[in-house]
């Protein structure tokens, strides 16, 4: 199943995107200051296909 993998590698790439636009939105003058709106979004989007391809619990647990 390549699904988990890819959960687990787009997780990854997405906290570290995260991490690296916060330290740019964080840092006045940072030289990255123009590309802060393309680290979110490209954070955004992994974050999202790591859910996509996550195995998602059983919803039996609700009931």
């Amino acid at each position: 199943m390549i699904a988990p993998a890819l959960a687990f590698d787009e997780q990854n790439r997405a906290e570290g995107l995260a991490a690296r636009a916060a330290e740019i939105a964080d840092t006045p003058g940072h030289p990255s200051a123009g590309s802060l709106h393309h680290y979110q979004q490209c954070a955004r989007a992994a974050f999202e296909t790591a859910a996509a391809h996550a195995i998602q619990p059983d919803e039996g647990w609700r009931a």
